[in-house]
């Protein structure tokens, strides 16, 4: 299995990424989610065009997504729905998580682990709200 879709009813809450087999591109977010998650497995020699992605006019009520690769080391991610903890997810050395959710992060061993998303950073007061 190379990714798990957490969801509350309807609500996708994160989609978890392990160990890529599949050779060529394959992109586990859906289409209309903010953040695009693709892994290439690639053959030596291969290339993929030059090319520059055009900007984005206009963004309304744009969701905060969050990307976490755990490079080494065991993190367990909560994940909440509606402010209640829903599930939690072990991510190992390899892993990966799109958030699109409430979460939390406890770093079950010394990890190394890289965290990506949107920018730009709105400051400590906007950006956040604790449960």
């Amino acid at each position: 299995m190379d990714s798990e879709t957490i969801t509350a009813g309807e609500a996708v809450l994160a989609i978890v990424v392990r160990h890529v087999t599949k050779e060529g591109l394959t992109f586990f977010t859906p289409p209309d989610f903010p953040f695009q998650l693709g892994v290439h497995i690639r053959k030596k020699g291969e290339k993929a065009q030059a090319h520059k992605h055009h900007p984005f006019t206009e963004l309304k009520n744009f969701p905060a997504q969050e990307f976490f690769y755990v490079e080494k080391g065991k993190v367990t991610v909560g994940l909440y729905h509606r402010d209640k903890e829903h599930s939690r997810v072990v991510l190992l050395s390899g892993d990966m998580i799109v958030l699109n959710c409430a979460h939390d992060v406890v770093f079950a061993e010394d990890s190394r682990m890289i965290e990506i998303k949107q920018g730009p950073y709105r400051g400590k007061d906007v950006e956040k709200r604790y449960l």
